[in-house]
């Protein structure tokens, strides 16, 4: 008898610690259980009909937002391109990025405009979203809807770009036209007709004079020391040239100690005079650098944002 309860007395032990053992692990289950609330990530049977309502427009808001990006790429290869044609003085270079950067804003607001009905359709926003939907939808509708403020001022930075632009243009365009008018006045006194000669300079000091008007405004957002130089040696050649046309009409061509001493002093004024329109290069991207440069880098600034949180919106 003694033996048989000896026997007995493990066996209830080991019988004992199965049962504990049991308890403890459904005990765990319990717990496991408690720590996933309804809507919470790790119950995603709660969330899959909530998410499965959203996700068509939740893909074509992504869509959306995919175009913005693509759009605002376009429009930062039309503001480089504009610059690029505003340093090589290209007018119908700058006017096809110009039309090219218009086309894309439109484009952008299109796309925004869709961008936002379509985020407006799902109710991720709403307080208790986190109750019918998981967190990786919600992430995804947030991610979305943060990128909305990258668009805003791409309108602005490309106007400014274009109103920059357009002095710049518009003095290239008078000083190549005073190169033009002095030319012809050059041709017309090595042909003894002085009279005209003297009439092309004129023509040729009022495309100056305009250029100094354009300068005068840009000196207020641009480095114009390149320009004011130009200026002054232009003037410098045109006046020497008057005296020179100005003195053979009244010798009637014969070449005069002061006629020669006129000569001389085209002579210099024509070596102070840059040898090729390398000089108006540089005058066009001290103005590019005048605030147009700016309205670039905001464009890339926001393309880089855009295409970030595109990438990231695709589930």
């Amino acid at each position: 008898m003694d033996r048989l309860a000896r026997l007995r007395t493990p066996v209830l032990a080991i019988a004992w610690l199965a049962v504990a053992a049991l308890f403890a692990l459904g005990g765990a289950g319990i717990v496991a259980g408690a720590d996933h609330p309804p809507g919470s990530g790790g119950r995603p049977e709660l969330t899959a009909a909530g998410d499965a309502a959203v996700a068509a427009e939740l893909d074509a808001a992504s869509t959306a937002l995919a175009d913005v990006a693509a759009h605002t790429t376009e429009l930062g290869d039309a503001g480089r391109g504009a610059l690029a044609s505003l340093v090589a003085a290209d007018t119908a270079g700058l006017a096809n990025e110009v039309a090219a950067g218009e086309t894309a804003l439109d484009a952008i607001d299109a796309s925004v405009a869709e961008l936002r009905a379509r985020l407006e359709a799902v109710p991720l926003g709403a307080p208790d979203a986190a109750i019918r939907h998981s967190p990786a939808a919600i992430a995804r509708y947030d991610r979305l809807v943060t990128a909305l403020p990258a668009t805003v001022g791409l309108r602005a930075a490309w106007e400014s770009l274009v109103v920059g632009s357009e002095p710049a243009v518009e003095l290239a365009g008078h000083l190549a036209a005073h190169d033009a008018r002095a030319g012809e006045a050059v041709l017309a006194g090595s042909k003894g007709r002085y009279a005209d000669a003297l009439t092309g300079l004129d023509a040729a000091a009022k495309e100056l004079d305009i250029a100094v008007t354009i300068r005068d405004r840009l000196a207020k957002s641009a480095d114009v020391s390149t320009l004011d130089g130009w200026i002054s040696r232009s003037r410098a050649i045109d006046a020497a040239l008057g005296h020179l046309y100005t003195l053979l009409e009244t010798s009637r061509g014969r070449v005069t100690p002061d006629v020669q001493t006129a000569l001389a002093a085209v002579d210099a004024a024509r070596a102070s005079l840059p040898p090729d329109t390398r000089a108006l290069v540089v005058i066009l991207a001290d103005i590019a650098r005048g605030g147009l440069n700016q309205a670039v880098i905001a464009i890339e600034e926001a393309r880089g944002r855009l295409a970030a949180a595109a990438a990231g919106s695709v589930q």
